[in-house]
């Protein structure tokens, strides 16, 4: 069954608690409440689970809300009533009187659906899904059964039902009978309650914990000639668009060991069996799978996941045997050892040209990171920030990543401080936990440049409480905190309170994070001295202003955040009269390499303006 490891997260609405318990057990999730559910869904959603939703309802503003959310594939109904299933929304898959009858039907839904999750994800960003294994395999990372269990039943300690699964694994599992434990009905864990959804992530911790179990499995594939192979499923008609398109050239590769079968016919019974999903298409896989790795389990056949494909061709048809539905036949061929290897090697080449190391690429595959965004993050590194914002703007599909990385771009270095907020609005609409407060934290620094310093504080409040609640903190996202509570609170006036949460940043960042960063410690000796200079304390500000040059300086920068200590010390000594050193130092920032347009230069330039009439007045 599905579980938190897993792609697939069950939730049940029941709001009059009709529920039995064998149910309970088996979901992730129940509520009574329609919004909190909905909710919930949302996160799941963001987290890239597919949801399967149990109801004990027949209301049409719950079944028509529920049918709108595009990441629920099925709605299950527990209830004596009898109704006409035609009647209802077309996400709605039967009406269930026993609980054991609805038991039955979601185990096998979800058993299809991990199927149609790993097929679905067989486009990976710029054909990075086929090499992440390849490389993953590189990596020489020690693992053991013993470890992988401890992991697993920490993992899923609040899982009572994995539990059992997990030791049944530990009595019962045998490097030899490997492939048995991919029967979803007789062994849920580990494959189909963890490592399916691992593989579709590329969720290295999980994989490198179960690197035993993989290399075990691994051992089972040999290179066959059975010729053709067949795989019956439904796929939404985008997919089918999609895979269309895809020329000879194209290498694909599934996100799993995928299992096929031998017998044509019931791999057509799978593909044509009546759904009342709207826009999915039948479709019947004819894979070719001469020199490919395979495992052969009587009719099952399992395909190494290191087996890329060229699609043939795509065809829709009608169904055979009096079966009227329509049915697209894909037409896949395994590429040999050969072209295997050529492919790539070709592939590292280029990467090594650029500079990429395997880490770097099993980074940025873990992530995610598209070929745009990693052309986008060479510009940025060159300092091109425009060609940088050009590429962002056009990814499609932008996830949370994305849309900060952009926002932080236009904030930080083209001053479109609008374009940035509505960049980072977005991105919480779509944010995880994580991302959310990371998110937060972004809003509040614009909120701050726009002087909107109450909604910053309810920004960086939000994300402070989430840091502070993990159990392993994150004392740097902490510290950026408590510096943009520092800055808006100045901004509101409140200045006792600005210097306390400014003195706790600071406190963090010289003593709690290691390896120290002084570029971040003189941030905040810069805000803790624009903080006392308000204050009326100009030697204390001083004495911190200075600390933050002088540590830039040692650090060897020579950029805007060089230009702007340098530009507040120079203040601090104009507003001392002092104006000798702070010519000295406004002469320094306008020497530091920032853009002549940018606003700290600007800045600058006004107040050498200023110091030039304090001068003469003062002759």
């Amino acid at each position: 069954m599905a579980s938190k490891g897993s792609g697939v997260c069950i939730v049940a609405f029941d709001e009059q608690q009709k529920l039995t318990t064998s149910i309970r057990n088996t979901i992730n999730e129940s509520f009574t409440s329609l919004s909190s559910c909905s909710s919930f869904i949302e996160q799941q959603t963001k987290d890239d689970k597919a949801i399967v939703l149990i109801v004990t309802t027949f209301e049409d503003n719950v079944l028509l809300r529920f049918e709108s959310i595009q990441s629920i594939e099925a709605i299950l109904i527990l209830s004596s009533i009898e109704k006409d299933l035609e009647t209802l929304p077309s996400k709605v898959i039967g009406i269930y009187q026993q609980a054991d009858s609805l038991l039955r039907a979601l185990s096998q839904f979800i058993d299809n659906l991990e199927t149609q999750l790993n097929i679905r994800n067989m486009f990976g960003s710029d054909n990075l899904h086929f090499y992440f294994y390849y490389l993953w395999k590189t990596q020489r990372i020690a693992s053991t059964k013993q470890k992988f269990i401890e992991y697993a039943r920490a993992y899923f300690q609040s899982y009572n039902q994995i539990k059992s699964y997990i030791n049944d694994f530990d009595s019962n599992y045998r490097p030899n009978d490997v492939l048995s434990w991919f029967d979803i009905h007789r062994h849920p864990f580990p494959y189909h309650v963890l490592l399916s959804h691992a593989l579709r992530r590329h969720d290295q911790d999980v994989l490198d914990y179960a690197r035993f179990f993989l290399n075990d499995l691994t051992k089972q594939f040999k290179c066959t000639d059975l010729g053709q192979v067949y795989l019956g499923t439904k796929l939404p008609l985008q997919f089918i668009d999609e895979l269309e398109q895809k020329s000879k050239d194209n290498i694909v590769a599934f996100q799993s060991f995928l299992r096929v079968t031998t017998s044509r016919a019931n791999a057509l019974l799978d593909a044509t069996q009546a759904i009342r999903r709207h826009r999915m298409a039948n479709v019947l896989f004819k894979i070719d799978l001469n020199h490919a790795l395979c495992a052969v389990r009587g009719e099952a056949v399992f395909i190494d996941i290191s087996t890329p494909f060229r699609v043939s061709c795509v065809t829709r048809s009608q169904g055979t045997g009096g079966n009227l539905q329509l049915l697209t036949i894909v037409k896949l061929i395994a590429l040999d050892q050969q072209e295997r290897e050529q492919v790539y090697q070709r592939f590292i080449q280029q990467q090594l040209k650029s500079g990429k190391t395997i880490d770097d690429l099993l980074r940025r595959m873990a992530m995610n990171i598209s070929d745009d965004e990693a052309l986008a993050d060479e510009h940025i590194a060159r300092g091109e920030w425009s060609q940088a914002a050009s590429i962002l703007s056009r990814i499609p599909n932008r996830n949370a990543r994305i849309l900060n990385k952009h926002g932080c771009l236009l904030r930080e270095h083209l001053k479109d401080l609008s374009g940035a907020l509505k960049l980072h609005q977005k991105a919480l609409e779509q944010a995880t936990d994580q991302e959310r407060a990371e998110t937060l934290v972004y809003l509040g620094i614009v909120y701050n440049n726009q002087s909107q310093f109450d909604n910053a504080m309810n920004a960086f409040k939000s994300a402070l409480e989430w840091f502070e609640k993990e159990t392993k903190r994150d004392y740097s996202s902490i510290a950026r905190c408590l510096n943009g509570l520092g800055n808006a609170k100045a901004g509101l006036g409140q200045l006792e309170e600005a210097l306390d949460y400014a003195e706790r940043a600071l406190a963090i960042r010289e003593h709690q994070i290691q390896p120290r960063n002084d570029l971040d410690v003189a941030a905040c000796l810069g805000n803790l001295g624009n903080i006392l200079h308000d204050m009326g304390d100009h030697q204390r500000a001083l004495s911190y202003a200075q600390r933050a040059v002088d540590l830039l300086t040692s650090a060897g920068q020579n950029d805007l955040r060089l230009a702007a200590a340098l530009n507040n010390l120079g203040a601090m000594h104009q507003t001392n009269k002092e104006f000798d050193k702070a010519r000295e130092y406004f002469q320094r920032a306008l020497d530091c390499h920032i853009d002549e347009n940018h606003p700290y230069r600007q800045r600058t330039l006004e107040n050498l303006a200023t110091l030039n009439l304090l001068e003469k007045e003062k002759q």
